[in-house]
């Protein structure tokens, strides 16, 4: 799940190459996940820099405080014990996050290209809309993706397929509003289906959006006092 997001996130939604060269970002983002008939709502704040640094400060149902890049070097740290997670896995990192990509400053392909996908094929369709497929034979990448754009050439769609042609991931780009002098989608939906009747949706909503603020958490970093994570006790259980 977490690599077919980071394929359809990476580098999205990016009009220009220099745009946003010398800025960082910030926002305020709510999450809501249905499962079932279950939802989590998560709200945190996002500040992205232009060196790919990446710090996420969330607010609930928990609180504490994520920093990577665009390695996936990543700490978590938990301001009421003073402690701190380093994951080492490099299975987060900043080209995860919308606002991160956004702020690189591309869209040609979303990024396809960077994890390995080419372009198989362009297609006109009604209204000037435009869909591209692409394939890759990288492991552990969905095999086929394909992205549909407005007339105005902005994504507003992308699919992650099996081979066969199954969708496994869909995500719906929407309420563009400008952003400095690029549009941004303030709300996307990602539809992941599980099984053949069983789905999980995920809605993003965007707001407070801040070019080149100077809020502190921009270059927040880990108290030295912070304590490794003791997570023995957990894996004991």
């Amino acid at each position: 799940m977490k690599l077919l997001k980071h394929i359809f996130l990476l580098v999205f939604l990016l009009i220009s190459e220099g745009g946003f060269a010398q800025r960082r970002i910030s926002a305020d983002v709510e999450v809501k996940t249905l499962t079932g008939k279950n939802v989590t709502t998560v709200t945190k704040s996002v500040y992205c820099s232009n060196n790919g640094r990446l710090v996420i400060c969330f607010h609930t149902p928990m609180e504490y405080v994520m920093e990577t890049d665009i390695m996936g070097e990543c700490q978590f740290f938990f301001p009421r014990t003073n402690e701190v997670y380093v994951d080492n896995s490099r299975t987060i990192s900043s080209t995860d996050e919308l606002l991160s990509i956004f702020l690189a400053g591309r869209m040609d392909d979303l990024g396809l290209s960077l994890s390995g996908y080419t372009l198989e094929r362009t297609e006109s369709l009604e209204d000037g809309m435009m869909k591209k497929s692409y394939k890759t034979k990288r492991e552990g990448f969905p095999p086929r993706a394909q992205i549909v754009y407005n007339s105005e050439y902005l994504p507003i769609y992308s699919e992650a397929l099996t081979e066969d042609g199954h969708i496994s991931v869909k995500v719906y780009y929407s309420n563009y509003k400008m952003v400095g002098y690029s549009p941004f989608p303030f709300r996307s939906t990602e539809i992941i289906y599980n099984s053949s009747k069983d789905s999980t949706i995920v809605r993003t909503i965007y707001s407070n959006l801040v070019l080149d603020g100077t809020d502190s958490m921009f270059d927040f970093k880990v108290p030295e006092d912070a304590k490794p994570m003791d997570l023995t006790a957990s894996r004991n259980k």
